[in-house]
């Protein structure tokens, strides 16, 4: 049992470092600075294609509930800034069926291909697929995505109507707020975990069973939440950024939260390739 523990620790020991000199030789802080780029170009034609989505819904008045729910896991400092952007944008603008959708669907798609292409190179992967092929595929995880974020809101919104009938009911045993939070955080993480498993699985020209992104996958989870936090409280007590860049230090801060973001992804996705690569050598010693 010692020496099956002791190998463990070896191999999590070896995989640490591989990891690190691969986020090292392979150049991933440039390539997740590349990626923030257009994640941030992208951001805003993701959202308003989200509320042109929203806007063919059977009910009205959705998109602000949407919005203020997305806006909570944005950097606290850049809230307000994206929710009015957002708003200002997509007043009076949720028809579905027009061009002006598939124009903000085509733009919104910029950081899927972008991610594709990091991607490939994490993996150590050629391109072989048509760039109508991505495109396609990038544009449908935008709707795979969009559809996602709308179906978590509806979790979220009966998650709170079932709180509310429970602290009904247990005679104020159980407070509403604490039962509303846990709520939304429990199907916050799955909805996180969902959409970083799709994307990498699909987005890299790489085939291989789903199981195998499941330790890159909770590695990007912990870290994003734990690095968001960390972030926050930064920004909030140590930053200088509103000082530093005045009234640009809000986009600042939103582009430094994005690249760490990148970042923890990429990483992920290295886990995922060094576990891929010490399988098969392990193959091949058997």
């Amino acid at each position: 049992m010692a020496s099956v523990a002791s190998a463990a620790n070896l191999s999590f020991r070896e995989l640490a470092r591989r990891v690190w000199a691969d986020l090292y030789a392979g150049d991933v802080t440039s390539l997740a600075a590349e990626m923030s780029y257009y994640f941030v170009l992208s951001i805003f034609p993701f959202l308003i294609f989200l509320a042109a989505l929203v806007g063919t819904l059977p009910f009205t008045g959705a998109w602000n509930g949407v919005l203020n729910w997305i806006v909570i896991y944005f950097p606290r400092q850049s809230q307000a800034m994206v929710l009015d952007i957002i708003l200002s944008l997509t007043d009076g603008r949720t028809g579905f069926l027009s061009l002006g959708l598939l124009g903000t669907g085509w733009a919104a798609t910029s950081g899927l291909l972008c991610l594709m292409s990091a991607l490939n190179v994490v993996y150590g992967v050629k391109e072989t697929r048509s760039f109508l092929h991505r495109l396609a595929l990038a544009f449908l995880m935008v709707l795979v995505l969009a559809v996602l974020l709308l179906s978590t809101f509806g979790l979220v919104t009966a998650g709170d109507w079932f709180d509310r009938w429970v602290a009904a009911r247990s005679m104020g045993l159980l407070s509403v707020p604490v039962l509303w939070r846990g709520t939304r955080w429990t199907i916050s993480v799955i909805l996180l975990g969902v959409g970083i498993a799709l994307l990498d699985w699909t987005m890299p020209n790489l085939r291989r069973p789903w199981r195998k992104t499941v330790p890159g996958v909770v590695f990007v989870v912990l870290a994003w939440l734990l690095s968001t936090a960390a972030f926050n409280l930064y920004v909030q007590y140590v930053g200088t950024f509103n000082k530093t860049y005045g009234v640009l230090g809000v986009f600042v801060i939103l582009m430094v939260w994005i690249y760490l973001s990148s970042l923890i992804i990429l990483a992920g996705a290295v886990i995922n390739a060094q576990l891929r690569k010490m399988a098969k050598r392990c193959a091949t010693a058997a």
